[in-house]
């Protein structure tokens, strides 16, 4: 299939979806800068754009950082990203679109072990 004259077609299709997320700002050495919450707005195989942001800090660092996301909704739990930051949304409010450097998933084998060991400290 050729594309349309004029016509931008993505390598990934995008989904609107509202998908509550923890997020942790790390430098590029590995500190945490801040942390709080977002919305993953919309999402594909290779990234995501996320805005209504609720971080410590009310700012992002100048200096290059990378986005941990752990995915909040029941459908997602367990399930979390690394994300460099690309480029600034489009839609209302303040917006940051990602690109997916990898995934993780954890299950609920270990999230049972984890529950147990907070019970017995």
């Amino acid at each position: 299939m050729s594309p349309v004259q004029g016509q931008y077609l993505r390598r990934w299709s995008r989904k609107k979806v509202s998908i509550p997320t923890r997020v942790d700002v790390i430098l590029d050495g590995g500190k945490k800068y801040t942390s709080g919450t977002a919305m993953i707005r919309d999402i594909s195989m290779k990234g995501a754009r996320l805005g209504k942001f609720v971080l410590k800090k009310p700012n992002l660092p100048v200096r290059p950082f990378s986005f941990h996301l752990q995915f909040q909704a029941a459908r997602y739990e367990g399930v979390g990203a690394i994300a460099r930051p690309l480029r600034f949304g489009e839609g209302d409010g303040f917006e940051i679109v990602v690109l997916f450097e990898d995934f993780w998933a954890t299950t609920d084998e270990v999230k049972k072990k984890k529950t147990c060991r907070k019970k017995k400290a």
